[in-house]
């Protein structure tokens, strides 16, 4: 019917707009706009694809979250017409995910806008810098810097039970995970300066003291194996002006400082020894 309908208009009024321009532009418009749309849908999934990608290739080199946070958000860029309404960055089980929420305008219509979420995961990389390769010992727990100088022992001192030992040497000496275990603890801890906790299984704790911030190289929840570069030693704490730049090293069992429990401190040393 509309064919008949728009010969007869073609042969019936020339010279005026037809009836068919009528008809036609308001669809050629209609379906500009849809392609339009999908242009606009394609260039949002390709950001979004480059921010997840960024932001967990980060997470997973440098164990770095709000870093990695940054980068993404840097690599999905402004845009009018559509926005990272939400970007989350986290490592969990040594695995680095990113998580992305987008929304797109809808252009020709008044409507919500489109929504979808992505995310992608990699495993965090562990450098071969990060491992010792010498000698640390053969005793249950190895030992927890290469070179062990104890400048003070476990037991009472200036009237209040010494909990540790302290290991002397110079500043910024690696400092390794005497076990394998998994992080429970690590950043600011008063009297300690800056503390990292490694659980070990079966009750026993490690703990490592008198760091600065950026000296701290691993983070909670993640999983160290023995011999592993965690930390740096420092001066920090209850160590500065008394005893120098030294590693306070701690075993408990049942629980550690800042836990639930603070647990029962023992002598290091026998566990130290092969």
């Amino acid at each position: 019917m509309i064919v008949p309908l728009l010969n007869w208009n073609r042969y019936h009024r020339k010279g005026s707009i037809t009836l068919e321009y009528v008809v036609l532009f308001p669809v050629f418009i209609f379906l500009s706009l849809v392609a339009w749309q999908l242009f606009v849908v394609g260039m949002a999934l390709m950001d979004t694809h480059a921010a997840i990608r960024d932001a967990v290739r980060v997470a997973s080199t440098t164990g770095d979250t709000d870093q990695a946070k940054e980068q993404g958000e840097k690599s999905f860029g402004q845009s009018d017409t559509y926005k990272l309404k939400k970007f989350d960055v986290k490592i969990k089980d040594d695995e680095a995910i990113a998580k992305a929420k987008v929304e797109i305008q809808i252009l020709f219509m008044a409507s919500n806008p489109i929504t979808f979420e992505t995310e992608e995961k990699a495993p965090v990389l562990q450098s071969p810098d990060d491992f010792y390769d010498g000698f640390l010992g053969n005793g249950q727990l190895g030992f927890p810097v290469a070179n062990i100088i104890i400048s003070s022992h476990f037991g009472y001192r200036w009237g209040r039970l010494h909990e540790g030992v302290d290991l002397t040497g110079p500043f910024g000496t690696p400092i390794f995970a005497a076990e394998d275990g998994v992080v429970v603890r690590a950043g600011p801890s008063q009297g300690y300066g800056c503390l990292i906790v490694i659980h070990h299984g079966g009750g026993l704790y490690t703990t490592y003291a008198h760091m600065y911030p950026d000296q701290i190289k691993v983070r909670v929840g993640q999983h160290v194996k023995r011999g592993q570069k965690i930390a740096e030693m420092g001066n920090n704490g209850r160590s500065v002006g008394r005893t120098g730049v030294h590693l306070h090293f701690e075993v408990r069992h049942g629980g550690y400082p800042g836990g639930p429990s603070r647990g029962t401190p023992v002598n290091p040393l026998p566990y130290l020894q092969g």
